[in-house]
């Protein structure tokens, strides 16, 4: 799946409400149909989880896996982590998303 990035805040509060989460292992994900033509990944976790090393592997990790999700839909995701989150295994992330019922 293509996406881009999810960074205005206004859509980051349009997400953030709870008919739209699903959460396992420490992994809050959002995920909303859009009415944008494209697909739109945005992936939180705070300073105070992880260090700036284990953070951007937890991103890289978290665009692998929606990457290899197949949908036709365009859809908003958002992931936030918390300090279990770092240390998910791609694999664990794959299963995590594909658990979502819109996903």
């Amino acid at each position: 799946m293509k996406f881009r990035a999810l960074n205005k805040k206004i859509h980051f509060e349009n997400l953030k409400k709870e008919e739209f989460c699903f959460t396992a292992k420490g992994l809050k994900i959002f995920v909303k149909e859009n009415n944008v033509e494209t697909s739109r990944l945005g992936i939180s976790i705070s300073s105070k989880y992880a260090n700036a090393v284990n953070r951007n592997r937890f991103k890289r990790r978290i665009k692998e896996a929606v990457r290899g999700l197949n949908t036709d839909l365009s859809i908003d995701i958002l992931v936030e982590g918390n300090s279990t989150s770092p240390l998910l295994k791609l694999n664990e992330v794959e299963t995590i998303l594909k658990k979502h019922p819109l996903l």
